[in-house]
């Protein structure tokens, strides 16, 4: 069945430009596309295979790829029937010369995406496992696309993806009738339909062939030549935007160039570097995923006033550099610059639960130590991403082989490298049992963090606040690094409830939390309850819980509420959940409400003065642990 034309497609122009200049360039390495469902992702990824030369392929990575699927591995096939050690290239080496695409990257274990995106950046796929070295060419169009509210990609993968693009719906009522048109026309009858687009697909094909072509011999292999000039404006629009790096600057010269040959053009002029400038640093001058990708500077602005700047000190004159640098302090936004970062103290005022801008990763330290050496049956998050840490024995002489298994490509590999060297079975079996190779996996489990927040009118006062709003963000970026899961449960206006239920969102949670209002009775022993069921809900699952209670310890709504809040306590300290509770009551007299809570809990207490200091202090590990 014919997939749907590309030049079919209404609007999404940024989308179909980037997917162009990666077919001209695949170096540029891939695409990421943010947006909703049904905005046309896959269409387009499918139909761009359609315009490559030679029948390209389009491999289509599954959710639940495994790393032997992507990468390939030893061919079992070949090994049993004839006992030669042959590999297979996987899914990489099928893409070579295609597109290879994943829906939803963001939810693909990490380490499969590490894979992926190495491959793409060298255009080969290496293999090295299990007695077997192989290489495999594996030069494809990358494209990944992923809704964020499903979950963020780590910063290290973001900026390895060459360009980014987000995407939304068709909200133009007139280019949304001619899409469900097109739509409906192509389902009834594909092949007339695809007819009518043949001219356009036919021309568009020849200007990617020509594209390609050009300039191959360039010395630096760039589709276009870049002057010296330009060089400079790259690099300084990079800096400008807090790029880290050299990758940003290499994708920005890399596309512009791409860019240029696409326009029929064999030297890179501004014009490039402004249409692909946005497209390369979205996803990378986003400095803190509390942040949006918004810039509020125009990226064709700035690309004019450092070209300007770049002719007017490359002229000599002192004057005309004086007044350029003049005009960059004025302007607030010079290429030595990054763009200005809200500070904590820059809050507004109000009831409101406000994110701030502190940069201490409080909780890290004590979530780290409190799930060291935890290994469950599957896959997990952890510091380095969900990637398992297997390893294969030989077991002799064990009664108890619970949680071991045999390792069937280990133990073929074994045999089939031992006929390889003349060494045969006087049974003429295949596989001896000296071949046998028995393994154990051991993944790193996630962490599911669970944060109760005491937003009751017991802490009102607006410092209070603003430090439970630092701590929720330092808890929220230390997440998004490490790929942990984290829920939040809100104490205040009279009641408890699950603001959020464990998710990997950093945007959904922090959406939630902006317009939380504060106030109200503390009924503290309903929000630890509700605590202890969330985080045994967690342990059902198979799941490794942490609880955070970020409270000043002050139970409200009754004579009895304190002591209802110690017997919640004493509940949840019964079921031995790792846990901290962070006090943040800072009155002249202490009442040491938390650190009872603390006691009866079994958690680990942070005081106010402790937490102020840890936010501000390079040394958190030896502060809590000391």
């Amino acid at each position: 069945m014919r997939d749907f034309p590309f030049t079919a497609v209404v609007a999404q122009d940024q989308l179909k430009m980037s997917l162009l200049l990666n077919a001209i360039d695949p170096r540029i390495g891939g695409v990421l596309i943010r947006g909703d469902k049904g905005s046309g992702k896959t269409t387009l990824a499918r139909a761009l295979s359609e315009l490559l030369p030679n029948g390209a392929p389009f491999i289509e990575v599954p959710a639940g790829a495994t790393e032997d699927r992507v990468k390939g591995s030893v061919d079992l096939a070949k090994m049993v029937s004839d006992g030669t050690v042959a590999s297979t290239g996987g899914l990489l080496a099928e893409a070579n010369g295609g597109v290879l695409y994943v829906d939803e990257v963001n939810l693909l274990a990490d380490h499969i995406v590490d894979l992926l995106l190495d491959a793409a950046a060298t255009g080969v796929n290496r293999i090295e496992r299990d007695g077997v070295s192989a290489v495999f060419p594996a030069k494809f169009v990358l494209i990944g696309s992923m809704n964020p509210e499903e979950g963020e990609l780590r910063p290290q993968l973001l900026d390895r993806f060459g360009l980014s693009v987000e995407v939304d719906g068709i909200v133009n009522p007139e280019h949304r009738s001619l899409a469900l048109m097109r739509r409906l026309e192509f389902d009834s009858n594909p092949e007339a339909f695809c007819k009518l687009f043949e001219q356009e697909q036919d021309q568009l094909r020849q200007r990617l062939g020509e594209s390609q072509n050009v300039n191959r011999d360039h010395p630096m292999g760039l589709s276009a030549e870049l002057s010296k000039e330009l060089f400079k404006v790259v690099t300084e629009l990079c800096i400008s935007y807090g790029a880290q790096g050299l990758r940003a600057d290499l994708t920005m010269a890399r596309a512009a160039a791409a860019h240029a040959a696409l326009s029929g053009r064999d030297r890179v002029e501004t014009e490039d570097i402004k249409a692909v400038a946005p497209l390369v640093l979205a996803h990378r001058a986003r400095r803190d995923p509390l942040q949006g990708f918004e810039d509020s500077r125009s990226v064709s602005d700035l690309v004019e006033q450092i070209h300007r700047n770049s002719e007017s000190k490359g002229g000599g004159s002192s004057k005309s550099q004086s007044q350029a640098e003049g005009a960059d302090e004025r302007a607030g936004e010079g290429p030595e610059r990054s763009g200005p970062r809200p500070k904590l103290s820059e809050k507004p005022s109000g009831s409101s639960l406000t994110l701030g801008f502190g940069d201490g990763p409080i909780i890290r330290s004590a979530i780290q130590q409190n799930t060291k050496g935890i290994y469950s049956d599957r896959v997990g998050g952890g510091p380095k991403g969900p990637t398992p840490s297997g390893y294969s024995r030989r077991i002799e002489g064990v009664s108890d082989r619970r949680g071991v298994g045999v390792d069937v490509v280990g133990t073929i590999t074994t045999a089939a490298l031992r006929r390889s060297t003349g060494s045969m079975l006087e049974s003429g079996s295949f596989v001896g049992p000296e071949d046998i190779v028995m393994s154990e996996k051991l993944a790193k489990q996630g962490r599911t963090i669970l944060v109760g927040l005491d937003l009751s009118g017991s802490i009102g006062i607006k410092s209070r606040i603003q430090l439970a709003s630092t701590v929720i963000e330092s808890l929220l970026l230390d997440a998004y690094q490490t790929r942990d899961r984290v829920g939040v449960i809100v104490i205040a206006e009279g009641t408890a409830r699950v603001l959020q239920r464990p998710t990997r969102s950093v945007e959904m949670i922090r959406a939630k939390l902006s317009g939380i209002v504060t106030g109200g009775i503390t009924p503290l022993a309903m929000g630890i309850d509700l605590l202890t069921e969330q985080a045994k809900t967690c342990r059902q699952l198979g799941e490794n819980p942490y609880c955070i209670l970020v409270t000043d310890g002050r139970a409200t709504g009754g004579e009895f509420a304190f002591q209802e809040a110690l017997q919640a306590a004493q509940r949840f300290g019964s079921e031995s959940i790792p846990s901290c509770i962070i006090d943040i009551e800072d009155s002249p007299v202490n009442m040491g409400l938390a650190r009872k809570l603390a006691k009866e809990t079994g958690s680990q207490l942070i005081s106010y003065p402790e937490l102020a200091q840890l936010i501000t202090s390079s040394g958190v590990k030896h502060a809590l642990f000391r």
